[in-house]
């Protein structure tokens, strides 16, 4: 497998803002030649959500060709961390090498290697590398990276804040990957310029002891549904059942970003391959036919979450769903979340206008798409405890490279619109 191809859509990402002249070769080679050091004591490996933030961040890395050296010690896995295999965790993470993405080692760091990043798991004790160094701290449902404090010990079961904390530091080695090469529009560097500290907290609740999702359709098993499963499989005592329709087969360039996914799994289909990852946590039915535009088109479950890029078939899945209808998308550095239920405005609101020419390749790196699964996660399981957001934050944008400014993510409402193509209650209420 060709290292290039697999970074594929990444490299379409950094071209965006890099110099012309410079070869795609040359641009994977600057995530390829990287290493970082992640480091992590034993107590803060006793938690749940210590494992599922360094399980986390190594994938990520892993994903954008990144090389990772693991200062940690030998651990037994208090859950499953799926794609990943075994009952011990440094085991299962070196296993892994070569494997999310073919040339992405892992490694035991072997005390002398220059990194050119580290990251500290909570107030696990530092290593001198010389290097930019972060702390990668949190709670139930809010994550931090901090460069010159400290953040506590990581003790909790409940994971959603540890993968927080990883989707952060993931962007800042995307950076600091990304700044190695000769821009286009130097004035364009501000936008990768290194955070010193960066904090996401998604609306705090007590977590639940139990969660029963109840019946759930999954429209494509691309990426951003990947990444909203693997957030799913991580949260302790949570059920599910349901379909998963897609039609593709995993290919190189979804290696990437897609969280699920083995060099191993091209060639195979997607629907089968999220399924049989799911179990046995989650009862899923694959369905290896396209939904919407061009392929089947039937009653969905109560509860739909939509990850297909193509707008008519997000349409399409509205006016087929009595239920709630959760959708997440990415544009290159941003990702839009959105939540629509009957009575409130719909995706058809939401996106009106059909792409121009259709859906086209959409650049994206693990981060980001990793980030819109979650978000889609989230929305789910405070849909299911009861604790809905208000109509002020339907809609969240989000560019996660830069967290530690204000406006980097914005909460919205979905204005209800006369032209909706789903024509929604809402949007006849306007009329």
């Amino acid at each position: 497998m060709n290292i290039v191809t697999q970074l594929d859509r990444t490299v379409l990402l950094c071209r965006d803002y890099v110099h012309d002249g410079l070869s795609n070769e040359a641009i994977a080679a600057s995530f390829v030649s990287q290493r970082v050091l992640c480091v992590a004591d034993g107590r803060n490996l006793s938690s749940h959500s210590g494992q599922t933030c360094l399980s986390t961040l190594v994938t990520l890395l892993s994903r954008m060709g990144i090389r990772v050296a693991l200062a940690i010690p030998e651990t037994s896995l208090l859950l499953p961390q799926p794609p990943f295999v075994g009952g011990l965790l440094r085991e299962s993470l070196l296993a892994s090498s070569n494997r999310l993405v073919a040339g992405a080692e892992v490694e035991v760091w072997d005390g002398k290697a220059k990194a050119d990043l580290t990251f500290i798991l909570g107030d696990s004790r530092a290593v001198e590398n010389g290097n930019a160094c972060w702390r990668l701290g949190g709670s139930d449902w809010a994550g931090v990276v901090e460069q010159r404090g400290m953040v506590p010990r990581w003790i909790g079961h409940w994971p959603v804040g540890a993968m927080v904390s990883a989707a952060l530091a993931a962007g800042e080695a995307f950076k600091h990957a990304i700044r190695r090469l000769t821009f286009r529009n130097s004035e364009d560097k501000v936008f990768f310029e290194s955070s010193l500290r960066a904090k996401w907290e998604f609306a705090s609740v007590a977590p639940p002891a139990s969660t029963d999702l109840g019946e759930v359709d999954i429209v494509s098993a691309g990426a951003i549904a990947q990444a909203a499963m693997y957030a799913l499989l991580r949260l302790p005592s949570v059920r599910m059942k349901g379909r998963v329709f897609d039609d593709d087969v995993t290919g190189e360039t979804n290696l990437n970003r897609n969280m699920l996914s083995l060099v191993r799994d091209v060639g195979s289909a997607k629907a089968s391959l999220v399924a049989e990852r799911c179990v046995p946590n989650f009862d899923l039915r694959p369905m290896r036919e396209r939904f919407g535009v061009g392929g089947l088109v039937e009653q969905l479950a109560p509860c739909v979450l939509v990850g297909v890029d193509d707008i008519p078939s997000r349409w399409i899945v509205q006016r087929h769903t009595k239920g709630a209808v959760l959708v997440s998308g990415t544009s290159h550095f941003s990702i839009s979340s959105s939540s629509h239920v009957p009575g409130e405005p719909c995706s058809g609101c939401q996106h009106p206008v059909d792409e121009v020419g259709g859906a086209a390749t959409i650049p994206t790196v693990s981060f980001v798409s990793f980030w819109a699964g979650l978000a889609m996660a989230v929305r789910l399981i405070h849909r299911a405890m009861g604790v809905v957001y208000p109509g002020n934050r339907q809609h969240l944008w989000m560019t996660p490279l830069r967290m530690d400014l204000p406006g980097a993510a914005l909460w919205s409402p979905v204005a209800a619109r006369m032209d909706c193509p789903v024509k929604c209650v809402s949007s006849r209420q306007a009329a």
